[in-house]
């Protein structure tokens, strides 16, 4: 009751503010259609509701939200195998392939890489959650040529620089990477990160998977060179200077090892990493024993999960999700939710949640409003969830750009607040900043209005 309360002090609060701010700036005939009334927050059992209840802000859970629509301007052209990272209440997209885009296509003729990248993208983009707008980023510095299939990764230490790893170029496998890269994202620039020298690199593949965790350790399993496929497990220590890489295991035929793949999914979890599907270009992997690395013993070995015995025929043969790769994860904790995916016949548009703790699967009710797999994913800390592009049709070969949004976690009551704002005054990012700072809106709140990056046009 007391959440509920205080949720409705904030929206009311804010609203007022925004309400005394938009009557400043609006002309004549748009503020007669501005009403108190209208801008009143009511609970979902208030009687006092209005007819149009779909005008409403109600926070859910599990439920997708299309991020636009992008009706004017610019914006990212359809792409798979991209990777995507969440900084600011912003996502920046790197890279990205889609064989269906014309060499002249106009739009992209005064792109200064696209003749010699196609048909895959040099492009840095980045998209503001809370105005839908994207932004094509001024790119400096040493801009990876590996532009699908890497991994990308915010910093463990550092969360405003992204962290690119691995890749391939076109064709796929020629021109493969074992160099990390960071962009920082608040300036756009690349910059080679340069470890200690030592045996402890791994191979230059495409398609593997990584994780970090909070002590600044970057692991990353598996992957191709494009001919043949690897389960090679190795750790890059970003706390040092410079970062060490070791080789903390490679495959050599004993018993429990796990079959060499790419395209796969990692998580982390009590210093273990479970890896979650993938195959290679004519398999894909299930899901009921999962390989397992202990980092501490430095073995391979494989878990049992349980089966969710409330799935129905209609939703799974067997409690499971279905063999698949080119799908993606989020991960909050101990919790694991997988989306997406392909098996080589099928498009899943289904989502699944594993708790680590119990090791029970839980088939979700939620369903990816559009089947996709090579798409890509990133969760907030709060626990907002945004997927980006992907392929969607396996007859076409067709790809997507639109974006979707969903909360895995209950966020603040702040945020909630804020969102609830946003919801009820599209058109909030026209006020001027200091007319917003000066009505009581936070700054960090009033930051997120405007774009992250320096010296660039605007699409959206």
């Amino acid at each position: 009751a007391f959440r509920s309360q205080a949720y409705n002090c904030l929206i009311h609060f804010y609203k007022r503010r925004l309400m005394n701010i938009f009557q400043m700036f609006a002309p004549q005939a748009d503020n007669d259609q501005i009403s108190t009334s209208s801008l009143e927050f009511s609970s979902s059992d208030d009687e006092s509701l209005s007819p149009d209840k779909e005008s409403l802000y109600k926070f859910r859970m599990f439920h997708f939200k299309e991020v636009g629509p992008f009706l004017t301007g610019d914006k990212p052209k359809p792409r798979s195998g991209h990777r995507i990272v969440h900084y600011k209440g912003r996502i920046y997209s790197f890279g990205g392939y889609n064989p269906a885009i014309e060499d002249d296509d106009p739009e992209l003729q005064d792109d200064e890489f696209w003749q010699e990248s196609k048909p895959l993208f040099k492009e840095l983009w980045e998209l503001n959650l809370t105005t839908a707008q994207w932004t094509k980023c001024l790119m400096k510095g040493d801009i990876p040529e590996q532009l699908a299939s890497h991994t990308a990764v915010s910093h463990p230490l550092d969360p405003g620089v992204m962290l690119i790893y691995g890749g391939t170029g076109a064709p796929f496998g020629l021109t493969t990477s074992n160099t990390v890269i960071a962009c920082h994202l608040d300036t756009q620039e690349f910059k080679k990160i340069v470890t200690q020298e030592g045996d402890g690199h791994p191979m230059a593949l495409y398609g593997q998977a990584v994780v970090t965790d909070s002590k600044g350790l970057f692991f990353t399993v598996g992957g191709t060179s494009g001919f043949h496929y690897f389960m090679d497990v190795n750790m890059l220590d970003l706390s040092c200077s410079p970062p060490v890489w070791t080789s903390l295991y490679r495959l050599s035929g004993a018993r429990d090892e796990p079959e060499p793949r790419y395209r796969h999914e990692l998580c982390l979890w009590d210093s273990k990493l479970y890896v979650l599907g993938g195959g290679t270009s004519f398999s894909a992997d299930r899901f009921e024993n999962l390989p397992t690395f202990d980092i501490k013993e430095r073995r391979w070995y494989n878990t049992r999960t349980k089966a969710d015995q409330e799935a129905t025929i209609d939703n799974s043969d067997d409690g499971y999700p279905e063999a698949r790769r080119c799908h993606s994860t989020a991960q909050i904790s101990d919790q694991v939710w997988v989306f997406g995916g392909y098996d080589g016949d099928d498009v899943f548009g289904d989502a699944w949640k594993l708790d680590l703790s119990t090791l029970q699967w839980a088939r979700l009710k939620m369903e990816l409003p559009l089947p996709v797999y090579f798409h890509a994913m990133t969760v907030s800390a709060e626990g907002k969830m945004v997927m980006f592009g992907g392929v969607d049709d396996i007859e076409l070969n067709t790809r997507t750009s639109r974006v979707f949004s969903a909360w895995l976690a209950v966020p603040s009551l702040r945020s909630m607040a804020w969102e609830a704002v946003c919801h009820y005054q599209p058109g909030i990012s026209s006020v001027p900043p200091t007319m917003l700072l000066e009505e009581g809106v936070p700054k960090d709140c009033v930051d997120m209005l405007s774009s992250n990056t320096t010296n660039q046009a605007v699409w959206g």
